[in-house]
């Protein structure tokens, strides 16, 4: 993929995330749960982020390749399945897009400018406060989902993956999490003195 279109697709991610966040900001402040077109915008910028995990596959981008499929197979189950579900209401929509609009206006400064030391923290320590929010409010959504699903055994073992996914991963996964956040602050801390 040329570097100008790539360029431009973190460019267009990037204010779109920060659309996100601010129109889920008004949501909840207005207390109404989000549009359709809200939600059609955040698939729109899901496909764009979703592509980075081809990227990685490609062995065009670097990055963790069963991180990125987990990450937007979760998001695209919500935005399919547990979204539009009854059993899923305004609220818990809202903290899901908060949770993935904050992540991403927290990650991608630090694609579009790559060497600055303090944007690698802030998209390393952004998700110590958005991924917990996120990850669990993906797992309760499923997890609503779930036991209202009856009669689709396939769909009840997506839904279960999530929820285990999730709480059993989001456990084992956060302390490294930390260590990274630690490890850019380190880093930093050796170069100013």
């Amino acid at each position: 993929m040329p570097a100008m279109l790539r360029q431009a697709m973190n460019w267009t991610s990037f204010i779109g995330w920060c659309s996100v966040a601010v129109q889920t900001s008004l949501d909840f402040y207005a207390q109404r749960s989000p549009t359709p077109l809200l939600l059609t915008m955040v698939l729109v910028l899901e496909v764009l982020c979703a592509s980075e995990t081809l990227q990685i596959a490609a062995g065009i981008l670097r990055g963790d390749f069963a991180l990125s499929f987990v990450v937007h197979y979760t998001r695209s189950m919500m935005l399919f399945v547990a979204m539009p579900h009854a059993a899923v209401n305004g609220t818990i929509a809202k903290l899901i897009l908060m949770a993935w609009s904050l992540t991403e206006v927290g990650r991608f400064p630090m694609v579009l400018f790559p060497k600055s030391k303090l944007l690698k923290t802030v998209r390393y320590a952004t998700p110590l406060i958005t991924f917990p929010l996120g990850a669990g409010t993906e797992a309760y959504a499923a997890y609503l989902v779930l036991l209202e699903t009856t009669n689709n055994m396939f769909l009840k073992g997506l839904l279960g993956l999530i929820v285990f996914t999730n709480v059993v991963g989001g456990v084992a996964w956060y302390p490294g999490m930390i260590k990274k956040v630690t490890r850019s602050l380190s880093a930093d801390t050796k170069k100013t003195n």
